[in-house]
């Protein structure tokens, strides 16, 4: 009596199909919770990295300068995320599984890059280090100051192009946005071809320069340690917290 009434079989199967929808298909547009993509969420918190560019943390916990505090997030996270998306550029079936987790370490190196900047020029400025035309370790530090700027831009390119790599290997893995004009360019062949270029190319050159940049501090502040000896204390180390009046306690000689 009840399929007389309804018709056959098949008219049931099809208003159950357009009530619920079909969310695999290309142009479709998501209903509810399922709109709110994480790689989309990790993009707009990728660009909302750049309100912390102002902050400027001079000091931590105890008077200890945040910066060489700071560092250790950056001088980890980066060589590890972007060692991880040259591998997820090898093997793209790995980014449907890891992608989201890989975009989110390099939206927290990102942060952590950005904020060790900017404790690095409150710490700077504190004890008037890296001025142009300075000479000794105040030269090496104006130049670590400036690959770090450089890094922090390579940081921004590379986090926002993997992201979007991810976004365009899970959409072409038939997760698409439900939007055709973006979902057509991101399954396109060549827009893959070309985020995994470019992610190729921006994860080397951050790997460098975190490299380059540490290097150049360090060399700033131990180098001249290193063959003169610390005179039973820690560079920069003194009971009464940290100060910036008397910056060659830190860096090694006066300037």
């Amino acid at each position: 009596m009840l399929r007389r009434r309804l018709g056959s079989p098949g008219w049931v199967c099809a208003v159950a199909s357009e009530s619920v929808g079909a969310p695999g298909r290309v142009g479709e547009t998501p209903q509810g919770f399922a709109s709110v993509r994480p790689e989309l969420l990790l993009l707009v918190a990728a660009v909302l990295c750049l309100a912390l560019i102002p902050v400027h943390i001079l000091e931590a916990y105890g008077g200890l300068p945040a910066h060489p505090l700071l560092l250790h997030v950056p001088v980890i996270l980066i060589p590890v995320v972007t060692i991880w998306s040259l591998l997820l550029v090898a093997r793209p079936a790995w980014v449907e599984r890891q992608g989201i987790v890989a975009g989110t370490v390099a939206v927290v190196a990102l942060a952590g890059t950005v904020l060790t900047v900017g404790a690095g020029e409150a710490l700077r400025n504190a004890l008037h280090l890296g001025a142009a035309g300075a000479v000794g370790p105040s030269s090496l530090i104006a130049r670590h100051a400036h690959a770090a700027d450089i890094l922090r831009v390579l940081m921004f390119a590379f986090v926002i192009v993997f992201l979007l790599y991810v976004l365009a290997r899970r959409v072409l893995a038939g997760r698409p946005l439900g939007r055709r004009g973006p979902d057509r360019i991101l399954s396109a062949p060549l827009t893959s071809g070309l985020l995994a270029t470019a992610v190729v190319l921006l994860a080397l050159a951050c790997g460098y320069f975190v490299f380059h940049t540490g290097d150049l501090g360090a060399k700033a502040v131990w180098a001249n340690r290193l063959h003169g000896g610390f005179g039973g204390r820690f560079p920069g180390a003194r009971s009464g917290g940290f100060s910036g009046s008397e910056p060659g306690e830190l860096f090694g000689g006066s300037h």
